[in-house]
């Protein structure tokens, strides 16, 4: 006769390990699901693109130089409209110069993309479709 305590035991143990395994198992399917890897990869271009075409100015912490150059962190035309930012990347504005001929349109949602959930912000994506909308214009 097995005691009531040990049954609860080994239910308690049984259902712990199915959570477990179901938790592991989610994890893994949202970590290797394609989604995930694009956005992620989506993530680190943009950033890395950042890094090699903005940040000297806008610096790594998206703060800028006072009175030099804008902070992108918190700023309000960054979390605007995304046509707006790309737009600017585009055309250039005061020392900013044009990314038009170095960036592509993938590249450029990347890098506005980025920068508009980085750092604290919040924007919307903006797609390279989009951006060729632009370029037509």
């Amino acid at each position: 006769i097995v005691s009531s305590v040990s049954m609860k035991s080994r239910l308690h143990s049984s259902a712990l390990s199915s959570a477990l395994s179901l938790s592991l198992s989610l994890t893994f399917m949202l970590a290797h699901s394609p989604g995930m890897a694009q956005a992620s990869e989506a993530e680190e271009t943009g950033q890395r693109l950042f890094r090699a075409n903005c940040a000297e100015c806008h610096q790594n912490d998206g703060r800028g130089i006072p009175n030099v150059y804008p902070a992108l962190a918190g700023n309000e035309t960054v979390q605007g409209s995304a046509v707006d930012v790309a737009l600017v990347l585009r055309i250039g504005r005061g020392e900013m110069p044009s990314f038009k001929d170095s960036l592509n349109s993938d590249q450029l949602a990347s890098v506005i993309n980025y920068i508009r959930n980085a750092w604290g912000n919040s924007g919307e994506k903006i797609g390279s479709a989009e951006i060729e909308k632009l370029v037509s214009r």
